[in-house]
C-alpha cells in the first residue's frame, strides 16, 4: 500500500461547548434538509485504494459492493431559531471531496473546518477560521447541523473514517487492506469485513464480525464501552489485553504467555532499562498475529 500519511483531527472545543452540542435539541426549531449526491472513481482498480471520511456531527455508513464507483449520498440537516441563521447554516455547511494518489477524501466543509490535500489532514474548530477577532470574541455559529454519510465503495477498498458527535459508524461487506474507524460519542459496527484493523470508540460499544481473520497486527480500543469481536475458526492470535475495570471473555481455547519485555533506552546517563509490560498476554492457536485490546471500563468478548 502506498505510504499514507496519518491524518489529524483537531477539535478545539471547551468542555461546556461539547456538553451543549451533545444535549442540543431540535424540537421547535426551524429545520432544513438537503440530500447531496456525488459519484467518484479511483484512477486505478488497485487494492491500495482508500476512502477517507471526516465527519463531526452525524453518522457514517459504508457499504462494499461489486462496482467500481464511489457513490455518496449525504443528508444535510440544519437547525436554527431564526430564518436568517437557518439560511446562513444552509450556505456555510456542505460536503467536499478530493482525490490524490489512490485516496478519495470526503469531509465537512464549513468556516470552522480546514482540509489540506497535500498532507490529508482535516482540522475542525468551533469558531470561524476566518475571524480575526481575539479567541474569546471570535464569531460563533448560532445554528446546529449534522451530516449523515452513506457511501458505497468497491469492496476491496481500504477505509479511514472518523466521526465525533451524534452519530454511529456502520461498515458492511468491506474487505480492504486497512480498516480504520474512530468514533468519540457513538458506536462502531463492522459486519462481514476483513483487513488490518484499528478501531477506537471512546464512549460506546464496538461490534465486529469478520469474514476473514486479520493477518496483520490490529488494535481495538474503547474507554467506556464493550468490545465484541466475532472471528472465524482457526484464529491464530497473540492477545494483549489492558483494562482497569473490565474483563476478557472468549470461547476460544487460550494459552497463557509470558509478559512482554520492553527495552527502553533513557536519555539520562542510566544506561538501558528493561520494563515488564503490565498487559495480560495469552495466545489463541499459534499466536501468529498480534491483537491489542485496550479498555478502561468495558469488557472484551472474543468469540467464534
Amino acid at each position: 500500500m502506498k505510504n499514507l500519511k496519518i491524518k489529524l483531527l483537531t477539535i478545539l472545543i471547551c468542555a461546556s461547548s461539547i456538553g451543549y452540542a451533545q444535549k442540543y435539541r431540535t424540537d421547535n426549531k426551524l429545520k432544513s434538509k438537503e440530500v447531496i449526491q456525488k459519484e467518484l472513481q479511483f484512477s486505478t482498480n488497485s487494492s491500495d485504494n482508500i476512502l477517507v471520511v471526516d465527519n463531526v456531527y452525524g453518522s457514517i455508513q459504508i457499504e462494499g459492493y461489486g462496482g467500481t464507483k464511489v457513490i455518496f449520498e449525504v443528508v444535510k440537516h440544519v437547525y436554527a431559531d431564526s430564518q436568517e441563521e437557518l439560511e446562513r447554516g444552509k450556505q456555510e455547511i456542505g460536503v467536499k471531496t478530493a482525490q490524490k494518489d489512490g485516496a478519495i477524501y470526503a469531509y465537512l466543509s464549513s468556516p470552522y473546518s480546514k482540509f489540506d490535500l497535500e498532507t490529508g489532514l482535516f482540522e475542525h474548530r468551533e469558531f470561524n477560521f476566518n475571524s480575526r477577532r481575539s479567541y474569546k470574541n471570535r464569531e460563533k455559529r448560532l445554528y446546529k447541523y449534522r451530516l449523515d454519510f452513506k457511501v458505497k465503495i468497491p469492496k476491496n477498498t481500504s477505509i479511514d473514517i472518523q466521526a465525533i458527535n451524534d452519530g454511529e459508524i456502520i461498515v458492511e461487506n468491506v474487505h480492504g487492506k486497512l480498516l480504520i474507524a474512530h468514533n468519540i460519542n457513538g458506536p462502531i459496527d463492522l459486519n462481514n469485513v476483513s483487513g488490518k484493523t484499528d478501531v477506537n470508540a471512546l464512549n460506546k460499544d464496538i461490534n465486529i464480525t469478520y469474514a476473514k481473520n486479520p493477518t496483520e497486527e490490529s488494535w481495538y480500543r474503547s474507554l467506556n464501552g464493550d468490545i465484541n469481536v466475532k472471528f472465524k475458526d482457526g484464529l491464530d492470535a497473540a492477545i494483549s489485553y489492558k483494562t482497569m475495570n473490565g474483563k476478557f471473555y472468549t470461547n476460544f481455547p487460550v494459552e497463557s504467555t509470558s509478559p512482554k519485555v520492553v527495552k527502553q533506552t533513557k536519555r539520562v546517563k542510566k544506561g538501558t532499562k528493561y520494563k515488564i509490560d503490565s498487559n495480560k498476554h495469552f495466545k489463541i492457536g499459534n499466536g501468529n498475529v498480534h491483537l491489542h485490546f485496550d479498555q478502561l471500563n468495558g469488557d472484551a468478548i472474543v468469540k467464534k
